[in-house]
Protein backbone atom coordinates (compact mmCIF):
# COMPACT_ATOMS: atom_id res chain seq x y z
CA UNK A 1 0.00 0.00 0.00
CA UNK A 2 1.87 3.02 -1.29
CA UNK A 3 -0.47 5.43 0.52
CA UNK A 4 0.24 3.79 3.92
CA UNK A 5 3.98 3.87 3.29
CA UNK A 6 3.83 7.56 2.34
CA UNK A 7 1.67 8.35 5.36
CA UNK A 8 4.16 6.61 7.65
CA UNK A 9 7.05 8.57 6.18
CA UNK A 10 5.16 11.83 6.71
CA UNK A 11 4.34 10.86 10.29
CA UNK A 12 8.01 10.14 11.01
CA UNK A 13 9.10 13.38 9.36
CA UNK A 14 6.64 15.48 11.35
CA UNK A 15 7.34 13.98 14.77
CA UNK A 16 10.11 16.54 15.19
CA UNK A 17 7.45 19.25 15.41
CA UNK A 18 5.77 17.71 18.47
CA UNK A 19 6.78 20.01 21.31
CA UNK A 20 5.44 18.72 24.60
CA UNK A 21 5.90 19.08 28.34
CA UNK A 22 8.06 16.18 29.56
CA UNK A 23 6.71 16.64 33.10
CA UNK A 24 3.11 16.43 31.95
CA UNK A 25 1.83 12.85 32.39
CA UNK A 26 -0.88 13.32 29.76
CA UNK A 27 1.62 14.52 27.17
CA UNK A 28 4.02 11.71 28.08
CA UNK A 29 1.43 9.00 27.51
CA UNK A 30 0.03 10.57 24.35
CA UNK A 31 3.35 10.96 22.57
CA UNK A 32 4.60 7.49 23.53
CA UNK A 33 1.38 5.83 22.38
CA UNK A 34 1.51 7.81 19.15
CA UNK A 35 5.17 6.93 18.63
CA UNK A 36 4.29 3.24 18.99
CA UNK A 37 1.55 3.59 16.37
CA UNK A 38 4.10 5.14 14.01
CA UNK A 39 6.66 2.39 14.59
CA UNK A 40 4.09 -0.38 14.27
CA UNK A 41 3.07 1.19 10.97
CA UNK A 42 6.66 1.20 9.76
CA UNK A 43 6.97 -2.49 10.66
CA UNK A 44 3.74 -3.36 8.85
CA UNK A 45 4.93 -1.64 5.70
CA UNK A 46 8.27 -3.46 5.77
CA UNK A 47 6.61 -6.84 6.30
CA UNK A 48 4.22 -6.19 3.42
CA UNK A 49 7.07 -5.20 1.10
CA UNK A 50 9.10 -8.28 2.03
CA UNK A 51 6.01 -10.52 1.75
CA UNK A 52 6.35 -11.79 5.33
CA UNK A 53 2.67 -12.01 6.26
CA UNK A 54 2.61 -14.07 9.46
CA UNK A 55 3.39 -11.16 11.80
CA UNK A 56 1.14 -8.59 10.12
CA UNK A 57 -2.05 -9.39 12.09
CA UNK A 58 -0.06 -9.73 15.33
CA UNK A 59 1.45 -6.26 14.92
CA UNK A 60 -1.88 -4.86 13.74
CA UNK A 61 -3.41 -6.06 16.99
CA UNK A 62 -0.81 -4.17 19.03
CA UNK A 63 -1.27 -1.10 16.84
CA UNK A 64 -5.05 -1.22 17.28
CA UNK A 65 -4.72 -1.56 21.05
CA UNK A 66 -2.34 1.41 21.13
CA UNK A 67 -4.78 3.41 19.01
CA UNK A 68 -7.72 2.63 21.31
CA UNK A 69 -5.69 3.78 24.33
CA UNK A 70 -4.55 6.85 22.42
CA UNK A 71 -8.09 7.75 21.37
CA UNK A 72 -9.47 7.33 24.87
CA UNK A 73 -6.65 9.35 26.40
CA UNK A 74 -6.99 12.14 23.84
CA UNK A 75 -10.71 12.38 24.62
CA UNK A 76 -10.40 12.01 28.40
CA UNK A 77 -7.28 12.94 30.37
CA UNK A 78 -8.47 10.94 33.39
CA UNK A 79 -8.14 7.76 31.29
CA UNK A 80 -4.44 8.02 32.09
CA UNK A 81 -5.17 6.87 35.63
CA UNK A 82 -6.54 3.61 34.24
CA UNK A 83 -3.33 3.13 32.29
CA UNK A 84 -1.34 3.89 35.44
CA UNK A 85 -3.25 1.23 37.39
CA UNK A 86 -2.56 -1.26 34.61
CA UNK A 87 1.14 -0.35 34.68
CA UNK A 88 1.39 -0.88 38.44
CA UNK A 89 -0.71 -4.06 38.50
CA UNK A 90 1.60 -5.72 35.99
CA UNK A 91 4.63 -4.85 38.12
CA UNK A 92 2.87 -6.19 41.21
CA UNK A 93 2.13 -9.41 39.33
CA UNK A 94 5.86 -9.73 38.69
CA UNK A 95 6.93 -8.78 42.22
CA UNK A 96 4.44 -11.22 43.72
CA UNK A 97 5.95 -14.02 41.69
CA UNK A 98 9.47 -12.82 42.50
CA UNK A 99 8.60 -12.82 46.20
CA UNK A 100 8.08 -16.59 46.09
CA UNK A 101 11.84 -16.85 45.35
CA UNK A 102 11.47 -19.89 43.14
CA UNK A 103 11.67 -18.28 39.71
CA UNK A 104 15.22 -18.02 38.39
CA UNK A 105 14.25 -15.28 35.95
CA UNK A 106 13.14 -12.99 38.77
CA UNK A 107 15.97 -13.47 41.26
CA UNK A 108 17.37 -9.98 40.74
CA UNK A 109 14.01 -8.41 41.57
CA UNK A 110 13.50 -10.59 44.66
CA UNK A 111 16.99 -9.76 45.94
CA UNK A 112 16.68 -6.00 45.42
CA UNK A 113 17.31 -3.92 48.53
CA UNK A 114 14.27 -1.78 47.75
CA UNK A 115 11.93 -4.71 46.99
CA UNK A 116 9.66 -4.26 50.03
CA UNK A 117 9.65 -0.47 49.79
CA UNK A 118 8.75 -0.49 46.09
CA UNK A 119 5.99 -3.07 46.49
CA UNK A 120 4.44 -1.08 49.36
CA UNK A 121 4.63 2.11 47.30
CA UNK A 122 2.84 0.50 44.35
CA UNK A 123 0.17 -1.06 46.57
CA UNK A 124 -0.50 2.28 48.24
CA UNK A 125 -0.71 4.05 44.88
CA UNK A 126 -3.26 1.58 43.51
CA UNK A 127 -5.33 1.85 46.69
CA UNK A 128 -5.28 5.64 46.41
CA UNK A 129 -6.36 5.61 42.75
CA UNK A 130 -9.17 3.16 43.48
CA UNK A 131 -10.41 5.29 46.36
CA UNK A 132 -10.71 8.15 43.86
CA UNK A 133 -12.89 5.98 41.63
CA UNK A 134 -10.35 4.98 38.99
CA UNK A 135 -10.02 1.43 37.69
CA UNK A 136 -8.25 -0.65 35.11
CA UNK A 137 -10.43 -1.20 32.04
CA UNK A 138 -10.84 -4.57 30.35
CA UNK A 139 -10.12 -4.61 26.64
CA UNK A 140 -13.85 -4.68 25.90
CA UNK A 141 -14.37 -1.65 28.14
CA UNK A 142 -11.54 0.16 26.35
CA UNK A 143 -13.11 -0.47 22.94
CA UNK A 144 -16.53 0.43 24.31
CA UNK A 145 -15.24 3.75 25.65
CA UNK A 146 -13.63 4.43 22.28
CA UNK A 147 -16.99 3.71 20.57
CA UNK A 148 -15.42 0.77 18.72
CA UNK A 149 -17.54 -2.15 19.97
CA UNK A 150 -18.15 -3.45 16.44
CA UNK A 151 -14.39 -3.53 15.84
CA UNK A 152 -13.91 -5.39 19.11
CA UNK A 153 -16.40 -8.11 18.17
CA UNK A 154 -15.03 -8.55 14.64
CA UNK A 155 -11.60 -7.33 13.56
CA UNK A 156 -10.05 -7.53 17.01
CA UNK A 157 -11.26 -11.11 17.44
CA UNK A 158 -9.42 -12.20 14.29
CA UNK A 159 -6.28 -10.31 15.29
CA UNK A 160 -6.27 -11.98 18.72
CA UNK A 161 -6.67 -15.40 17.12
CA UNK A 162 -3.41 -14.79 15.27
CA UNK A 163 -1.64 -13.45 18.35
CA UNK A 164 -2.67 -16.54 20.34
CA UNK A 165 -1.92 -19.05 17.56
CA UNK A 166 -5.54 -20.17 17.58
CA UNK A 167 -6.35 -23.11 15.29
CA UNK A 168 -8.30 -20.74 13.03
CA UNK A 169 -5.18 -18.66 12.54
CA UNK A 170 -2.95 -21.71 12.04
CA UNK A 171 -5.21 -22.96 9.28
CA UNK A 172 -5.32 -19.53 7.64
CA UNK A 173 -1.53 -19.34 7.64
CA UNK A 174 -0.46 -22.80 6.63
CA UNK A 175 -3.30 -24.90 5.20
CA UNK A 176 -4.28 -24.75 1.53
CA UNK A 177 -7.21 -26.96 0.59
CA UNK A 178 -7.32 -28.86 -2.67
CA UNK A 179 -9.94 -27.97 -5.27
CA UNK A 180 -12.25 -30.76 -4.06
CA UNK A 181 -11.51 -29.81 -0.42
CA UNK A 182 -10.66 -33.44 0.39
CA UNK A 183 -6.95 -32.88 0.82
CA UNK A 184 -4.62 -30.05 1.77
CA UNK A 185 -1.08 -28.83 1.35
CA UNK A 186 1.16 -27.30 3.99
CA UNK A 187 2.24 -23.78 3.00
CA UNK A 188 4.87 -21.40 4.36
CA UNK A 189 4.65 -17.64 3.79
CA UNK A 190 1.10 -17.86 2.46
CA UNK A 191 -0.15 -14.51 1.21
CA UNK A 192 -3.44 -13.93 3.01
CA UNK A 193 -6.36 -12.10 1.46
CA UNK A 194 -6.80 -10.38 4.83
CA UNK A 195 -3.40 -8.65 4.68
CA UNK A 196 -4.78 -5.70 2.74
CA UNK A 197 -7.52 -5.24 5.35
CA UNK A 198 -5.00 -5.21 8.20
CA UNK A 199 -2.90 -2.62 6.40
CA UNK A 200 -5.99 -0.47 5.86
CA UNK A 201 -6.72 -0.65 9.58
CA UNK A 202 -3.19 0.43 10.41
CA UNK A 203 -3.33 3.26 7.89
CA UNK A 204 -6.61 4.64 9.23
CA UNK A 205 -5.38 4.47 12.83
CA UNK A 206 -2.15 6.27 11.96
CA UNK A 207 -3.94 8.90 9.89
CA UNK A 208 -6.44 9.75 12.62
CA UNK A 209 -3.88 9.63 15.44
CA UNK A 210 -1.56 11.93 13.48
CA UNK A 211 -4.31 14.49 13.00
CA UNK A 212 -5.21 14.38 16.68
CA UNK A 213 -1.69 14.57 18.11
CA UNK A 214 -0.78 17.54 15.91
CA UNK A 215 -4.02 19.29 16.86
CA UNK A 216 -3.43 18.71 20.57
CA UNK A 217 0.19 19.82 20.42
CA UNK A 218 -0.77 22.77 18.19
CA UNK A 219 2.00 22.17 15.67
CA UNK A 220 -0.01 23.53 12.76
CA UNK A 221 0.70 20.38 10.74
CA UNK A 222 -2.52 18.45 11.28
CA UNK A 223 -3.58 19.41 7.73
CA UNK A 224 -0.82 17.16 6.37
CA UNK A 225 -2.76 14.13 7.56
CA UNK A 226 -6.22 15.17 6.39
CA UNK A 227 -5.44 14.13 2.83
CA UNK A 228 -7.38 11.05 1.68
Amino acid sequence: MDSYSQLTEEAIEHIKFLKFDKKHAWHHLLVTLYSSIVEYSDSLNLLAIEKKPISIPVITRSLLEAYVDFKNLADDKSYGYSLEIGFIKEWLRITTEAGKKNNQFLNLIAESKIYDVQVKEWEDEIASLREKGYKKFTYFQKFEKAEMVEEYHSIYNFLCAHAHNNKRALNDRHIELSADQKDFSLVLFMQSSDTELYLQIGEQCLKTASQVIHQIMKTGYEHVFVKT
